[in-house]
Order: structure tokens, then sequence, then C-alpha cells
């Protein structure tokens, strides 16, 4: 394995920063003789060699890279952005570099920032992230004016050429179906966002696509239901799921939504005396979850741990190094670049569940619809 700035740092029990100034003899960077020969020496036997995207971004620049963002309303938003800047700062500090962050309240001052950027030369590269309605204007920009950049979301019709991260919805949602197919459901229904973004387009069409290619027919549009992440819209259609004629009703769900969804599915499928399972004789649901989530008594798999942070954790030091250096990965082959578009596919696993039946919980039908005590 190789070894990295930060193990050097961390085996000297000093600032990456500051490692990376001493072996990079960067001027504005001070440390003592002492400090400098042990340095100079734990690097040597340790084998250290810095990659070639360290190379370039130390070679006669500010080692900084900016992460710009336009303020979003809510605090969902401000704690998935908190856990966003301190993965980033941990990723680009760990190979020696400054993270400076950035956040407006519009598009324009976004911007303005991004233009006196350039003009002063104040850093080697941006981090854009935010909704592709905003980050598809700056990302021009930033091209226009030959700045090094990568931005989180979907470009890849517009913009193959950008260096973009997200998660690979469309291959997620298409196995949570495959999955619900696998186990021999066939009326499928679906539960998704609203919302006019890259990532809820790809959910939904990785649910039409799986549908076709697996039944070899459309999805049926009385079985898509897209709501904000309430309970309130989201159990009054899946109560009317419920109530179709055994032919028509669905017997799982796909999850391109949040936990208030599947809090809906849960509390209705309790109504009438039912619960989530991975078997064909009862209802069955697959698809994203937000943390934290558990079930309340039901079983399915599902994907956890898509927040924003972690997709800078699985995707980002790769790159880094690509669009700092536009070299060619260190464990691709020699010559080969890195691609542009990097799309992380997590793996489906069981939910975590509280399990609630085991405490007493019991389902009481009463003819008509069930209910949970």
């Amino acid at each position: 394995m190789r070894t990295r700035l930060k193990d050097v740092a961390a085996r000297l029990r000093l600032s990456p920063a500051l490692v990376s100034g001493v072996l990079n003899n960067r001027p504005h960077i001070w440390a003592s003789e002492e400090t400098r020969a042990r340095i100079l020496e734990a690097a040597e036997k340790m084998n250290y060699r810095p990659s070639a995207a360290a190379q370039a971004l130390s070679r006669g620049k500010t080692d900084t890279v900016v992460f710009i963002y336009r303020r979003l309303e809510g605090s969902a938003y401000r704690l998935a952005y908190s856990g966003l800047v301190d993965a980033l700062s941990a990723e680009l500090q760990a190979a020696g570099y400054d993270l400076v962050v950035a956040n407006f309240a519009t598009t324009e001052e976004v911007l303005d920032h991004l233009r006196k950027l350039t003009s002063s030369r104040a850093c080697d590269a941006v981090v854009l992230w935010g909704r592709e309605e905003d980050t598809e204007e700056q990302g021009a920009l930033l091209e226009s004016l030959k700045i090094p950049f990568f931005v989180k979301g979907r470009h890849e019709i517009q913009h193959p050429n950008w260096y973009q991260i997200d998660f690979d919805h469309e291959f997620m949602m298409e196995q949570a179906v495959a999955h619900l197919a696998a186990i021999g459901h066939q009326r499928i229904a679906y539960l998704g966002f609203p919302h006019d973004e890259g990532y809820v387009h790809a959910l939904r069409r990785g649910f039409q696509n799986s549908h076709h290619q697996i039944f070899g027919r459309e999805a049926d549009s009385e079985l898509i239901g897209e709501f904000q992440d309430e309970v309130a819209p989201n159990a009054e259609r899946i109560l009317s799921w419920l109530d179709l004629p055994a032919d028509r009703r669905p017997t799982a769900f796909a999850m391109g939504a949040g936990n208030k969804a599947w809090q809906a599915l849960e509390t209705c499928l309790a109504q009438v005396g039912a619960r989530l399972s991975d078997s064909p004789d009862g209802f069955s649901a697959s698809g994203i979850t937000s943390s934290p989530f558990s079930l309340m008594f039901g079983d399915a798999l599902v994907y956890q741990g898509i927040e924003i942070d972690n997709l800078v954790r699985y995707v980002t030091p790769a790159l880094i190094q690509a669009f700092a250096a536009d070299a060619p990965a260190e464990d691709a082959p020699e010559g080969e670049p890195i691609p542009p578009i990097q799309r992380f596919r997590p793996v489906l696993e069981p939910a975590t569940t509280l399990d609630i039946l085991s405490h007493g919980v019991v389902f009481i039908n009463d003819g008509k619809r069930g209910s949970v005590k």
C-alpha cells in the first residue's frame, strides 16, 4: 500500500499541512531545522512519494480548493452541508490542501464570487454543490474561465466532459425493482419525490426502465405516486392502492422517497393487518432511505448510508486527482485517464428494524381494517 502524506504526518504527530509544506519546500511554511529534519527522515524511511495530483496542485499554486454553494432553506439542508464540509475538508487536509467554504443566498452572488476568485487567482480548483439548475450555470462559467472544478450532480447529457460525482440512482432503483420481482412480485408501485431535480428524475427512470425490462410492459401510471416527504399525502395514496381490486392492487413498493414515505407505508399496511416481508405471499418494499432509518416491524432490503457526506468519501479522492492533475489514477493503466463521470453504486442491505412486535404489540383485525396496539 502506498504511503500517504497523512501517514507521515500521523507518524510524526504533525499536521498534514505542515508536513506537505516542508516536503514541497513552500516558502510560507515555517518549521524549525529539527522538525524539517524529522519530516525528511520519516518520509525517506516510509518511502513516501507525492502523487501526481499533489505535485500538480502544489506547483506554484495556492494549495487551496474552494467549496461553494447556494444556501437552501431548511434545517435538513444545513445539517447535510455541515457533514459534507467536514468530509471534504478531511479528504483535502489528508493530502495537504486547504479548503475554503463560501455560500451565498442567490445564484447571482455565487457567480460574482466565482469571477472574483478567478481574477484574484485565490484558489487552484473549485467544488460546486447544489441543484443542477444552479450548478450548471456555475460550471459553465468556470469552464469558460478555464478554472479546474468538479460538481455534484447529473450533467452527463449536456456536459459529459465535466468532472462530476453522484450516486447511480438509475442502477439503484433498477436493483430494487429487480429484487422485488425476483421474490415473486409483479404489481409494483412506485413512491418518489415530486422535485424537479436530477436524482429524482433518475430514480423514476430507473423504476420505469427496470419495469419495462423485467415485465416487458410500461409501468402502470395508476401505481406511481410522488409527494413531499410527509406522512399524510403518501398514506392517502397508499390506502387508495390497498383498496384496489386484488388483480390491480400492488403487492410491492419501490421506494424512491424519504423516511416519511416508509413510515406511511408501514402504518397503512398495519391498518390492513399486514407488514413488510421479503415474501411473495405478503407485501414487500425496497429502495432508498435517509439516515437515521429503521423499520417499525417489517423486513426489507434498502440502500442505507447514501448521504452526501458519504458520497464525498467514496469518490472524491479520485476526482481530486483527476481535475487537479489531469493525470491517470495511480491504480489505472498508464495513460488511461480517470473517467470524468463518477457514479457510486451502493449495495442493497437488510434494513434495521425496531421489531416492535417482539415488545407486546399485536395486530387486531375488525374485518374491515386492522390496527396495531
